[in-house]
């Protein structure tokens, strides 16, 4: 309810009105209260001086009589008290309110009238109506009001002093009952249903609706009026009800007269007044929120059609329109609804449009990246062959090498063995120099030397065996390096595939063609070493059977006849001659060997390196293969996107 804009306005104006009418009613009730208040105190104040006129006109007519007195003849020269008692009587029978008239001369002497039953041995002149009168004899002595003891009432003395010859002889008095003060002052209508009250100068209250005759000075009320001559007193009752004093003072006597109110009887004009205007206030407030109301109604009412057509925006539904025709806020706020509307049209159309791009180029770019991904991971798969090719040639190259220092060892062995049957046919040179005697000696030696031959062609045997296999390892290695070119080949067309993701793998891979043509070169020439190595190493075998086969026609020459003996100096001449090409030959072995060796040595460096580059290659195959799969989550992210954002689009109509 309180969310509607009637509501709102309504209350709103309704507060307004509250305040406004508050605020009038604040302001007019402490204007009445204060012209209340300024009316009562004008009047008040204007009572009260009254009432203290008349307090002090009733006492000026008794000074009056008491000067009379005290200045008649008869008082002066009189010592009768008969005559003395005639006069008082006339004087009491003239002045209402006296209550007692009395003489009391210098000797103690007291004439009084009415007559009162005083105690022997009385002294009038120690009283101080007497004393004071004596000492100022040319002023009327007034007492503070006290309670007479024999009438219970409130009565106040005063005195004149009676001078003859400038000698006061007595001392005449009047006991003046204020009674009569008391009737008039209570009678007195001060208005606003207040009352009239009198005090002392101490504070006695000498005419109070419930408190006469008690000493009211400790009340704080009270103590006020004392501290200035008029004015007015704010105050609260016993009974905490707020009271207005307005007061006055009787300079002769130092009294305080004064009118009590009750703030709220002051004030009741300006409470009436203020009662008037909340029920006139409420009146009007009501009529006012009916017609507001229903004005605000008519004018809220295109509103709640923007509204509703609002919500059925809200929907998706984009085809309804605001048919307002006003002039007003409210026609142009339906005007901009219908633009907004067709702007919205317009911008779905646009979104829905791109949605279909954006989803269509997330599928071709889901489709590149997968097949990118493919290519990377057969080129991964491709480059682990190679590497693991490459271990394998540079195991290879490690077996080749360890059996190349065998052959060295052999060839070596071969040489010391060489070198042996040249000091053996120096041994048979000098043999047969020393003549028929050594032919024993010499045949046998020939025959250790035959067996010494044979061990040598059994070792040149398996020295072809080895070269053979040396051949075998070389092909191998041929093999490994040919398809490490095809693989470097076939990496570097995957590489110019993947574009400018392929540009360093292309680099890589050229390099690693580089390797296996560099390796294919150097196992050629090990194989042309190998070769030379062969045909040198079947040559000595050939020459090792050719010397063996000597040696047989020697055995068989020596065995048959000494007398060829000179043709056998002849043949170890030329079996030197031999045993000296075979140890070059030997020797030109052992060098091939460490050129063999050296070449086994580039070999294994160069497939390290091989293996080093395609760990490096897969390295970054891997990285490769992390970011195309890293643009594959996003080209599937962003088909997700492209999903939802058709989703959200197919909710509006339009």
């Amino acid at each position: 309810m309180f969310t509607s804009i009637k509501t709102k306005i309504t209350l709103t104006m309704a507060l307004l009105f509250i305040l406004g009418i508050s605020l009038m009613t604040f302001m007019t009730n402490d204007q009445a209260k204060k012209q209340s208040s300024g009316n009562m105190i004008q009047s008040s104040s204007s009572i009260v001086n009254e009432m203290r006129y008349g307090i002090v006109n009733y006492l000026l007519q008794f000074e009056k009589g008491l000067d009379f007195l005290a200045n008649s003849e008869t008082i002066v020269h009189s010592d009768d008290p008969p005559e003395l008692e005639s006069i008082f009587s006339r004087f009491l029978a003239s002045y209402h309110g006296t209550s007692a008239v009395y003489f009391a001369s210098a000797k103690k002497d007291l004439t009084i009238v009415p007559h009162s039953n005083l105690s022997a041995g009385f002294d009038p002149t120690a009283r101080s109506w007497y004393q004071e009168a004596s000492a100022s004899p040319k002023n009327i002595y007034w007492s503070e009001p006290y309670k007479d003891e024999a009438t219970g009432d409130f009565v106040i003395t005063a005195s004149k002093a009676v001078v003859v010859k400038n000698k006061v002889i007595g001392v005449v008095g009047l006991d003046i009952q204020l009674g009569a003060v008391q009737d008039e002052l209570s009678s007195t209508d001060v208005g606003y249903d207040g009352y009239p009250v009198l005090y002392d100068k101490t504070g006695v209250a000498i005419s109070h609706p419930t408190r006469a005759g008690e000493n009211l000075m400790e009340f704080p009320d009270v103590r006020l009026l004392y501290e200035k001559d008029s004015g007015k007193a704010y105050f609260k009752d016993d009974k905490g009800v707020p009271q207005i004093n307005v007061y006055t003072t009787i300079p002769k006597f130092g009294w305080k007269v004064g009118a009590v109110y009750k703030e709220s009887e002051v004030y009741g004009l300006a409470t009436s007044l203020r009662n008037s205007m909340l029920i006139i206030a409420a009146i009007t407030l009501t009529i006012i929120l009916s017609a507001l109301y229903v004005t605000v109604q008519r004018m809220t009412r295109p509103l709640g059609t923007l509204r509703n057509l609002m919500d059925t925006v809200s929907q998706g539904d984009l085809t309804v329109r605001s048919t307002s025709t006003a002039k007003d806020e409210i026609g142009k706020l339906a005007q901009n609804f219908n633009t907004m509307i067709d702007q919205m049209n317009s911008i779905i159309s646009v979104v829905r449009s791109s949605a279909g791009n954006v989803r269509s180029n997330s599928e071709n770019l889901s489709a590149v990246a997968e097949e990118t991904s493919a290519s990377s991971a057969e080129v991964a798969h491709a480059m682990t062959e190679i590497a693991g090719g490459a271990a394998k040639s540079a195991e290879d190259s490690e077996t080749v090498a360890e059996r190349a220092d065998g052959l060295g060892q052999q060839i070596n062995e071969i040489i010391s063995k060489a070198e042996q049957m040249s000091h053996i046919a120096n041994q048979t040179k000098t043999m047969n120099d020393n003549g028929q005697g050594q032919m024993i000696e010499l045949n046998s030696s020939f025959q250790s030397s035959a067996d010494r031959f044979r061990v040598m062609v059994k070792e040149f045997n398996a020295l072809d065996e080895k070269v053979n296999a040396i051949g075998g390892i070389m092909n191998t290695i041929t093999n490994i390096s040919s398809q490490t070119n095809l693989l470097a080949l076939n990496a570097s067309i995957e590489a110019a595939r993947a574009g400018e993701h392929g540009k360093g793998f292309a680099v890589v891979a050229e390099e690693v063609r580089k390797l296996a043509e560099q390796s294919t070169r150097a196992t050629d020439e090990v194989k042309h070493m190998i070769t030379e190595l062969v045909a040198g190493s079947q040559n000595a075998s050939k020459q090792m059977e050719e010397t063996i086969s000597t040696f047989r026609q020697q055995g068989i020459v020596v065995q048959e006849t000494e007398s060829t003996f000179n043709q056998l100096s002849t043949l170890m001449e030329t079996m030197q001659s031999s045993i000296r090409s075979v140890l070059d030959e030997i020797e030109r072995v052992a060098l091939l060997k460490e050129e063999v060796a050296l070449t086994i040595e580039t070999m294994a460096a160069t497939s390290e390196e091989t293996a080093a580059a395609c760990e490096e290659v897969c390295a970054s195959t891997d990285e490769q293969l992390r970011a195309i799969q890293t643009v594959t989550d996003s080209a599937l992210t962003l088909t997700e996107l492209s999903e939802e954002l058709n989703m959200a689009i197919e909710r509006f109509k339009v």
